[in-house]
């Protein structure tokens, strides 16, 4: 696949999976009757996790690499992931958990309060599954991770690049037999898709354009493996298991990157969404459970397919307003005591 041509629309890509995973929940949560293509196409919303996770990892391994890591230390690392996810995340989920708290949840103030910090701090997810949120514990985990799959993938040969995609692969169905890992199989699935995106960063890859036949047999995958997962996410009872439809989308994931590195440039206002994502994704949460708890669907019926992403991008932006000046006063502050420690010595 071409990665240059991969990086240039990677604001568009995320706008329209943005989009995508915004439709896949309206689908899931409310009773949208069956509409043709269109519901097979939100039934396959999960896969735009794999295509953020892809892009993440690759992203990740062509910055470790300009930044000279780990011999420059991941420090600087480190704090620019934790500004980018934790602020949007207090930002909007603290204000959410505290709805949730007053209006989902009965008994009393104690076991509110203590039902808000199991779900704010992720506890609730590790050990009930509970997936609320669950895309940004993923991508904790993959940040958590990439130091020491970076520094093993940069040594390894081909062969053990391989075995650790195997290896990953075969722990994430290993999670879905394990009772403690269980309930977090959707996050370590997830896994081999990120580590293939940080292989694609390295320069040894060589990868060029693809050619005609790499193109025509990544559509027929996208096609053929997105049906039969359409079937089975739109069936009563799905006849593919989670772990194994996690793993499915590896092989679309892959065949369609090859189809997106074949087409042109962005564009602007998908480019504008996909600098919104994560806030897109935690806003949308947070309103589908608010419009499930006031009926908003049995009041405005189909509308709401369109309502909801739209009030999701409104309120991500005005969200994004009060994050800037939070990120850049946050970001002198921690410069002001690295200099400050660099005088001292």
């Amino acid at each position: 696949m071409n990665i240059p041509n991969l990086l240039k629309k990677r604001d568009t890509v995320y706008g329209i999976l943005a989009i995508w995973i915004v439709i896949f929940h309206i689908f899931r949560k409310f009773a949208v009757p069956y509409i043709p293509f269109v519901s097979n196409i939100a039934g396959l919303g999960n896969i735009s996790v794999d295509i953020f996770l892809f892009y993440s990892g690759l992203c990740l391994c062509l910055s470790a690499s300009k930044n000279n890591y780990p011999e420059n230390g991941w420090g600087e690392y480190f704090k620019k992931r934790v500004l980018r996810i934790f602020i949007p995340y207090f930002l909007i989920c603290i204000p959410f958990y505290i709805w949730s708290a007053v209006y989902e949840i009965s008994g009393s103030f104690m076991h509110r309060s203590i039902i808000f910090c199991l779900n704010f701090s992720s506890v609730k997810f590790w050990l009930q599954g509970t997936q609320t949120t669950w895309y940004v514990y993923a991508i904790i985990l993959c940040y958590l991770v990439f130091p020491l799959l970076y520094g093993y993938l940069r040594k390894a040969g081909s062969k053990g690049r391989v075995c650790i995609i195997a290896a990953l692969a075969a722990f994430a169905v290993l999670t879905n037999y394990l009772p403690v890992l269980k309930n977090s199989t959707i996050v370590w699935a997830r896994l081999p898709i990120f580590s293939i995106g940080v292989i694609s960063g390295f320069d040894d890859l060589k990868l060029k354009k693809p050619g005609k036949l790499l193109i025509v047999l990544s559509a027929a995958v996208t096609l053929g493996l997105g049906y039969l997962i359409s079937l089975s996410e739109l069936s009563e009872k799905p006849f593919i298991p989670n772990v194994y439809r996690f793993l499915l989308y590896i092989p679309m994931t892959l065949a369609v990157m090859v189809l997106l590195s074949t087409f042109g440039g962005g564009t602007g206002a998908l480019d504008f969404v996909g600098r919104l994502s994560l806030e897109i994704y935690l806003v949308h949460i947070a309103l589908i459970h608010i419009t499930i708890y006031r009926g908003v669907f049995d009041a405005i019926g189909l509308w709401i397919i369109i309502a909801l992403p739209a009030a999701s991008i409104l309120i991500s932006w005005l969200v994004s307003l009060i994050e800037a000046p939070i990120r850049k006063t946050l970001t002198n502050l921690t410069r002001g005591k690295e200099n400050e420690s660099l005088h001292n010595i």
